[in-house]
């Protein structure tokens, strides 16, 4: 048993890195198969059709997220310092690992998703409106950030432009493209 979760878990691992460098239209079993060298029975013993391995690797990468951000949390309770490194986290992946967030990749292809992926990815983008709501709310209340109106539109407004600041340093393929943007849009919150 332990054999098969670890397969599936690598099925998982080897698709997010394929997802994040073709999108889910133009990956395949068979770019696993060449990767893993196993066979498409065995890709669907664990994931029975494309669309269960999507809604996984979305899953997977959810969880992965959310890590991080638990690890901002723990490391620091100032908002401003949880803003910068959260900008470090992901300029830092980007730098190092080629990294570009799968769920900004999925969002531009939403409407040829099939639904249990789809949901997964908006499920995504409302986890980071929540935890951009609860920083700013707290910066906010500390008098570190600056803001009108409601929280959660504004944790939107950085969710947008963080996402944004992903597309346009992939698009350049230049990371300090993402870390100049985001500096922007943290010191926009600090006046």
């Amino acid at each position: 048993m332990k054999t098969q979760v670890n397969t599936a878990q690598q099925i998982i691992e080897i698709s997010l890195a394929l997802m994040i460098e073709r999108g889910y239209n133009a990956f395949s079993y068979a770019d696993i198969t060449e990767r893993l060298e196993i066979r498409k029975a065995s890709i669907h013993y664990h994931f029975p059709n494309k669309s269960d391995l999507g809604r996984a690797v979305v899953v997977y990468y959810r969880a992965l997220v959310q890590q991080g951000l638990n690890q901002i949390e723990q490391a620091s309770d100032d908002p401003r310092r949880q803003l910068a490194m959260y900008i470090k986290q992901v300029h830092k992946q980007m730098r190092e690992e080629n990294f570009f967030c799968l769920c900004t990749l999925f969002a531009a292809e939403l409407p040829t998703l099939p639904e249990n992926v789809r949901d997964e990815v908006q499920g995504y983008f409302r986890d980071q409106a929540t935890w951009f709501s609860a920083l700013l709310t707290s910066g906010r209340a500390k008098g570190i950030f600056t803001f009108g109106g409601d929280p959660e539109i504004e944790a939107q407004s950085v969710v947008a432009a963080m996402q944004g600041a992903m597309i346009a340093a992939r698009t350049y393929q230049d990371p300090e493209r993402f870390r100049a943007i985001a500096l922007q849009v943290s010191s926009d919150l600090q006046k």
